[in-house]
């Protein structure tokens, strides 16, 4: 059995990094902004040997999940589902009824529930649509979920 542990962190620039070692795009400006950040996790190894993050932000009044990645060794072991599950129950305390995401990995948020949303329907404004690589070689949706007021949120 592998042992892991599930933290809260405000390692941001950490998960940043391990998420573009996964194959996440962010911009190359260097200097980031996470005062929009309400909650962060990393799931670790011994050793504090990062595994998987996710982060979890709120937006002109809406909350987003960000930076979900997951060492490809060990996809499709739940992990992504922990720290997307973590992330609905921390929005739900934070008074929140839906969660929007820009899903790189359509079809895992689609198990988890998400429906995808128009790009003219999202009430975010994405960088994600402006890349060049949007639709050529990258082909990721902007999808959102309820958070229903009580019991299980996945």
């Amino acid at each position: 059995m592998m042992k892991v542990r599930m933290e809260s962190t405000t390692e941001y620039e950490r998960l940043v990094q391990f998420g573009i070692k996964q194959g996440l795009e962010y911009d190359e400006e260097g200097v980031r902004d996470y005062s929009d950040i309400v909650g962060a996790w990393k799931i670790t190894q011994p050793g504090d040997f990062l595994i998987g993050c996710c982060m979890l932000a709120k937006e002109e009044g809406h909350f987003v999940i960000r930076a979900v990645a997951v060492d490809p060794v060990l996809r499709k072991m739940g992990i992504g589902r922990i720290l997307i599950k973590k992330a609905m129950e921390k929005a739900r305390e934070l008074g929140g009824t839906e969660v929007i995401l820009i899903g790189r990995a359509p079809e895992f948020y689609r198990r988890l529930g998400f429906e995808p949303v128009a790009p003219e329907d999202s009430p975010l404004e994405f960088e994600c649509l402006e890349c060049p690589q949007f639709q050529v070689n990258c082909f990721p949706e902007i999808m959102k979920k309820s958070i229903p007021a009580e019991g299980p949120v996945l």
